[in-house]
């Protein structure tokens, strides 16, 4: 059969009230448990929630791609965060920060491709 695997998140029921859902696997059977959160968990979590919003709205300096430029490109972690993961969902690549179409071009150019302007 296999070893119980564990794992657990918070969730929302319909009405917006938060759980700690367990999820239990062992071999194809699945089981799930939901906890209420009692208002101390609650509150937690909230802070927990929001801390982690703040920490996404900080900026970062992403340095350029071509490794001649030293020059950065400021973006918050959540921008960077969806920079790289979503280009990798939504289009299956991975694209690559520059600070301006000179050194996108020049990487392209020495890497055997050429600058691609997309226009609409």
């Amino acid at each position: 059969m296999g070893a119980p695997q564990e794992r657990a998140y918070f969730r929302y029921n319909r009405v917006g009230k938060p759980y700690l859902v367990r999820r239990i696997r062992v071999g194809n059977q699945r089981k799930e448990q939901w906890i209420p959160l009692d208002e101390i968990d609650r509150e937690t979590l909230a802070t927990a929630l929001k801390i982690k919003d703040e920490v996404k709205e900080q900026t970062v300096q992403v340095p350029c791609t071509n490794p001649k430029c030293k020059k950065t490109i400021p973006m918050t972690k959540k921008q960077l965060e969806e920079f790289f993961i979503s280009s990798k969902k939504r289009y299956d690549m991975i694209i690559f920060p520059f600070c301006s179409t000179a050194c996108r071009a020049e990487m392209l150019a020495q890497h055997g491709g050429g600058p691609t302007d997309h226009q609409g």
